[in-house]
Parts: structure tokens; C-alpha cells; sequence
């Protein structure tokens, strides 16, 4: 009897543990995400010190998230982020390379347990929001004291990495400026001109740092994203904004009129002279070494291990300047893929991308869901920046991807009242 009651009482101690444990975590998750946005780019490496933690601390909580049924949403998600990974092991199997070459591939297996975790204990919208708002805040006053009291170029020291982080500030002012038509929505005039003031320093941040690429179709998806919540913008508000727009242009004129007229010069070059010793002469002929190694071999590529060889081959044909021979990716993640890994990997890359872009659009209304909007804003922001940088093929770039997907993801699941039912032996 003495026994029976001792394992009553421990597995009731055990229940109890867990129930805290399960109302801890909503508080785990406002605080990691908030402060992943918040200290996206605090400093060079801060985009992974919060992104690791979230990843830990969702596997040491599988035990209990994974008592909640899963939408089936989750598993395609799943399969389509990871098998960009599995094509990549499959690459560096079949033709040989380092091991390396699948770090990066090798986050989309890592994040899942975190993906699980924010579905099980989301974050609550506020927080959601703060960060963002901060973060793109931030970024903004370091480019400012970067550009105007350092004089340098923003991000360009402190380990930053200075086209991944402009890139990542525009991410952080786009999705602040779709917050603030949010607020509008909800008739919060205050909070929506806050988070235009820091959707102003975010794209101003991006904008002093020079990183060109981050500007391809930044403009668009926010013209786009305007168009579809005019109904929201009113003459006054729309005034502003041209207001502030003039205002970026202004403080940002004497970094980005050099950048726009180097990038004219250099296809100048290209074009005229056939100088491929610069910035847009030096990626041009990478792209055709790229297509070059697709043709090859188009369905499976050459592979990462056959690259330099086969680039040699094009310049001792003179194919290619042998500038290609310098640089160990192509600058951009979609020719990348094709020359590496064939169709078979330009397909896994699609579906990397469009296949949660595609849950976001049926799960949500792209005119009133904000998280749905926030989700196809970001997936085509870093669609942009690899088409001008291997932007997935950085730490940073594979982490904030990752990250605000299953954030913006999981926060639209739960918004539209599909939360994961509560486990049975904590009710």
C-alpha cells in the first residue's frame, strides 16, 4: 500500500512539473523571439546567439510539444525545407565535396524541432512586433553612428558581414512598415507612426550600408504591399510617407548616388571594354560559368567537388574571364544551384521557398492577414538578395530565413484559432 502510494505521489509530482513546465514555455517563447528580431544585428554575429538558444531549448521541450497533433501543414513545410538539405547530402555523396558544404543545408533539419515549439507555445503578437520594431530601430542608429560618427560605411567593420546585414535591415524596415498599416488597420495612430519611424531607420539602414542587391525588389514589395491596404492610407498618411520617403533619400543620397552610378559603371565596363575586374563584371561572368556547368550536366550539375576544375577548363577555352577562379560561389543562389545540382536542385530551392509561401497565401488572406503578408513580404525580400548573393549560403542569411518563416508561420496558424490542443496529461 506504502509503494502504491509513493508512485501515486510520484507521478503526480511529475504531472505537476510539467503543467509549470508547460506554462513556462509561452513565456520562453515571447521573450526568444522578441529578443531575435530585437538583436537581429546588435552586433556581427548576434543574428545566431537567440536562434541557437530557441533551437535548444526546443528539443529539450519535444517531449512534450510533440504530444500536440501536428497540422499536416507542418510535415510539407517540413519535407520542403529539409530537402534542400537531403539533395545537397545527396550532391556531396554522388560527386564528393567537404562536409561543409552541408552546414548551412543541415539548419533546415535543426529548426524543425523550433518550428514544433512555436506552433505548441506561440509568441503573442505584441512581442512579435516589439522585437521587429526594435530590431529594425536598432539597425538604424548603428548605420547612423557607423556613417556619421565612425564615417565608414554601415556594417562595413565590428565582424558584420556588410551585404547580409543591409540585407537583413531592409527585412526589418519592410516588415515594420507592414506592422504600421497594421496599426492603421486597428486605428492605433500612435503605434502605426511609431512603427513607421522605425520602418524609416530600418530601410535607411539598408540603404547606408550600399548593399544594392538588398534594393532589387524591396521597392516592389512594398509598393505592392501599399497598393493592397490603400484602403487603409488616407491622403494625411500617404503625405507622410512621401514626406519620410524624401527625408530617407536626403541622409541616404550621398551613400546610394555612388553605389547606383559603380554598378552603371561597372556594366559599362563589362559591356564596352569587357572588363570583368569589377563588382558586376566579376558576377556576370560567374553567372555564365554557372550556366556553362549546367548545360553540362542538367539534371544533377557537376557538383561542388568538380567546380574549380571545370571552371579552369572554361578559362583555358576562354569561356569565362579567369577572375570566375577567385571565387568559390556564383553570387547568386539560383544559378548556384543549377550548375552544383542541376534541375533536381534548382527544384529543391523552389520548394524551399514557394512551398511555405504557398501555405501562407491558403491559410491566410494576403489583403487582412498581417502575418500571412509579413510571411510573403520576407520570402520574396530573400528570393531578391539571392539573386545577387549566396545569401542562404551564410549563416545569417539561412537563419533569419528560417526563423522568420517559422515565426510568421506559426503565429498564422495559431492567429486563425487552430491552436494545438492542450496534451491530455496536462489538462
Amino acid at each position: 500500500m506504502l509503494l502504491k502510494t509513493q508512485i501515486y505521489q510520484l507521478i503526480t509530482d511529475q504531472l505537476l512539473r510539467k503543467q509549470m513546465l508547460h506554462r513556462k514555455l509561452p513565456l520562453i517563447s515571447n521573450a526568444l523571439i522578441f529578443l531575435f528580431s530585437a538583436t537581429l544585428l546588435l552586433s556581427g554575429k548576434s543574428y545566431s546567439y537567440i536562434a541557437i538558444t530557441l533551437c535548444l531549448v526546443s528539443l529539450l521541450a519535444l517531449p512534450i510539444t510533440l504530444k500536440h497533433k501536428l497540422p499536416s501543414d507542418v510535415y510539407k513545410i517540413g519535407l520542403a525545407l529539409s530537402g534542400y538539405f537531403f539533395v545537397t547530402a545527396l550532391s556531396v555523396y554522388w560527386y564528393g565535396g567537404k562536409t561543409s558544404n552541408m552546414d548551412m543545408p543541415s539548419r533546415t533539419i535543426l529548426i524543425l524541432p523550433a518550428l514544433i515549439f512555436l506552433l505548441s507555445s506561440p509568441p503573442k503578437k505584441e512581442w512579435v512586433f516589439r522585437g521587429i520594431l526594435v530590431g529594425s530601430f536598432l539597425s538604424g542608429l548603428i548605420a547612423l553612428y557607423h556613417t556619421q560618427i565612425l564615417h565608414i560605411r554601415a556594417f562595413m567593420a565590428f565582424e558584420y558581414m556588410v551585404i547580409q546585414a543591409g540585407d537583413m535591415a531592409m527585412s526589418l524596415g519592410v516588415f515594420s512598415l507592414l506592422i504600421a498599416v497594421h496599426y492603421l488597420k486597428e486605428k492605433n495612430k500612435h503605434l502605426a507612426l511609431l512603427a513607421l519611424v522605425c520602418a524609416i531607420l530600418g530601410i535607411l539602414a539598408s540603404l547606408l550600408s550600399g548593399v544594392r542587391g538588398g534594393w532589387l525588389l524591396s521597392p516592389f514589395v512594398m509598393l505592392g504591399f501599399l497598393i493592397i491596404n490603400r484602403h487603409l492610407i488616407s491622403k494625411k498618411i500617404a503625405i507622410s510617407m512621401i514626406f519620410f520617403s524624401i527625408v530617407i533619400g536626403v541622409i541616404s543620397y550621398q551613400t546610394v548616388a555612388p553605389r547606383v552610378n559603380l554598378a552603371l559603371d561597372n556594366f559599362n565596363q563589362f559591356s564596352e571594354e569587357n572588363n570583368a575586374n569589377t563588382s558586376t563584371g566579376a558576377r556576370i561572368e560567374m553567372w555564365k560559368s554557372g550556366l556553362y556547368a549546367f548545360t553540362a550536366k542538367p539534371i544533377f550539375g557537376i557538383g561542388y567537388q568538380n567546380r574549380q576544375s571545370f571552371n579552369q577548363a572554361l578559362v583555358d577555352n576562354n569561356l569565362v574571364d579567369p577572375i570566375v577562379l577567385r571565387f568559390n560561389r556564383l553570387h547568386n543562389s539560383f544559378i548556384e544551384e543549377l550548375s552544383i545540382k542541376g534541375i533536381i536542385g534548382l527544384t529543391a530551392l523552389m520548394a524551399f521557398f514557394l512551398v511555405p509561401m504557398y501555405f501562407f497565401l491558403r491559410r491566410g488572406n494576403i489583403k487582412h492577414d498581417i502575418f500571412t503578408q509579413l510571411g510573403v513580404a520576407h520570402i520574396i525580400l530573400v528570393m531578391g538578395y539571392c539573386l545577387t548573393q549566396n545569401y542562404i549560403n551564410h549563416h545569417s542569411g539561412m537563419l533569419q530565413y528560417l526563423m522568420f518563416t517559422i515565426i510568421f508561420y506559426a503565429m498564422l496558424y495559431n492567429e486563425n484559432d487552430n491552436s494545438l490542443s492542450t496534451p491530455t496529461d496536462l489538462k
